[in-house]
């Protein structure tokens, strides 16, 4: 606006000074005019700040005005076209309403101009006696001005493009950056949340590995002691059924049931009562225990011998030792697991670039994290199809299913089924996350993804969760869903395939 009454003001004074010195003082006063107006006009905004009233002055007569002064010049010829000056008024609308407003003002130019020509015969009463060379002079300056006026309107509106683009591009890296932090901030209160029942599920195998090491030590001295004793008292019939036995318990299972161990051992009770011994339900605790669920034959001689209780005492202490190997192995396997998980969760890609990467992983990953409040009472059921890896940011998906996993946890108190789906749909990647809790209710499912909502006491929740997941899933041109009703709520979310 300032920018306009200044060009049109400047204007102004020129062709009034111009009209007064050519002889038409008159006419002179419409362009001093608009100066003048322009002026108060200035001062009713600074004290005003009432933009809208003063930019519609300045359109307003910025418009009027030229039409005003080329009428009282006696027309088209006599004044150069003046109107042409009103051009910039609706050009200077456009900066200060929108589109639909600015053709108002486009129309408003179009009518007068219309108008000029009709009634333009009727000026030449009007029409200063003029040169021809004062005439062609009115166009020159007309021409030059205008164009100028023009062209650095456009200049200044090109400068102001291109330091609001400069500014938004600035201000979207700073969002970017503030969304990164975001998200990296919701993942460290959550693996906060995760650190106890981390720290519980690595100290749970390690327990094990260490109670087992001391069985196998326990066992072992008592090994060492017992094989020239138990090898010295026995026959060599009785020799070749130790290690016959000693071999058959090696290669037994362990992976059977207590059920199914009380069912083996009444069976076992009740062979060895009709085979006369009466011990039978000792002897079938020992066997059970040392993981011979079958009463073969060729191990009688030995069971019914002098020597059977140092016999199986040596296999048992030789199993045992096998046992607590396993024990150690798979708590092992279950520590590296964990941290190897605690690991994927906690990294963070710096690059800002898309990597091939598993749903299947990132899931199984979190998870892992949250196996110490799943085991307590929620059964987890896994449909997963086989899919290709997706184009995305790994750790950014890992929050996805952290926040939609643990919501899940924390809506059905941590008792329910917990289910979870990957499968293609089309050519996209779902991935269905449902829980068995209350539900969410109708009024404010339209509201869950709003930032800083959220439904959990104070101090449980940020009500950034389900915000930061769907700017995620946006940011991976992808969608998220939910349906809910008591006891089943379903989070849907689709990738594509496609970078």
């Amino acid at each position: 606006m300032v920018y306009m009454g200044l060009v049109m003001g400047f204007g102004g004074i020129v062709w009034g000074t111009m009209a007064t010195a050519f002889g038409y003082p008159i006419p002179g006063v419409i362009p001093y005019a608009y100066s003048f107006i322009t002026v108060l006009n200035f001062l009713y905004f600074s004290k005003s700040k009432n933009f809208k009233v003063s930019s519609a002055i300045q359109v307003f007569m910025s418009l009027l005005l030229p039409f005003l002064f080329q009428w009282s010049l006696g027309g088209f010829l006599s004044s150069g076209a003046m109107m042409l000056w009103a051009i910039l008024a609706v050009i200077g609308s456009l900066s200060f309403y929108d589109t639909k407003t600015s053709r108002i003002w486009i129309a408003l130019f179009v009518g007068f101009t219309i108008l000029s020509g009709f009634i333009d015969p009727y000026l030449v009463d009007f029409r200063p006696d003029l040169t021809e060379q004062i005439a062609v002079l009115f166009f020159v300056v007309n021409i030059i001005i205008i164009s100028s006026a023009v062209y650095f309107l456009v200049v200044f509106f090109i400068n102001i493009r291109d330091n609001a683009n400069a500014q938004l591009e600035q201000q979207h890296k700073e969002l970017q950056q503030s969304q990164s932090q975001l998200i990296q901030s919701e993942k460290l209160a959550a693996l906060g949340q995760l650190i106890a029942g981390v720290a519980h599920e690595v100290n749970t195998p390690l327990g094990a590995i260490q109670a087992s090491i001391g069985t196998i030590r326990s066992a072992i001295k008592s090994s060492v002691r017992g094989f020239p004793e138990v090898l010295g008292i026995l026959t060599m019939e009785e020799k070749a059924i130790f290690f016959m036995m000693l071999e058959d318990a090696f290669n037994s299972t362990n992976n059977i049931s207590s059920s199914e161990q009380r069912m083996i051992r009444r069976e076992m009770v009740s062979k060895l009562e009709d085979e006369g011994f009466e011990n039978a339900d000792e002897l079938a605790e020992i066997l059970v225990d040392i993981g011979l669920y079958e009463l073969k034959d060729d191990y009688l001689s030995l069971l019914k011998g002098p020597n059977v209780s140092a016999a199986l005492e040596l296999i048992y202490n030789q199993t045992e030792q096998c046992k607590n190997s396993d024990n150690i192995k798979m708590a092992v396997d279950r520590a590296s697991k964990i941290v190897f998980a605690l690991k994927n969760y906690s990294r963070f890609d710096h690059s800002g670039e898309k990597t091939e990467a598993d749903i299947e992983n990132g899931i199984e990953t979190i998870l892992t994290l949250y196996h110490n409040m799943i085991k307590k009472g929620i059964d987890v059921e896994r449909n997963f199809e086989s899919l290709a890896p997706i184009s995305c940011y790994p750790d950014e998906l890992n929050q996805v299913w952290t926040n939609l996993i643990h919501n899940a946890i924390q809506a059905m108190n941590n008792e329910g089924r917990l289910a979870i789906s990957i499968k293609q749909d089309g050519n996209m990647a779902r991935v269905d996350i449902a829980d068995s809790g209350k539900g969410i209710p109708p009024e404010i499912q339209n509201r869950i993804f709003e930032p800083f909502f959220t439904t959990k006491p104070a101090g449980e929740g940020s009500g950034l969760g389900l915000d930061i997941v769907r700017k995620i899933v946006e940011k991976h041109s992808g969608t998220i869903t939910v349906e809910s009703e008591p006891g089943k709520t379903v989070f849907t979310v689709k990738l594509p395939y496609a970078n």
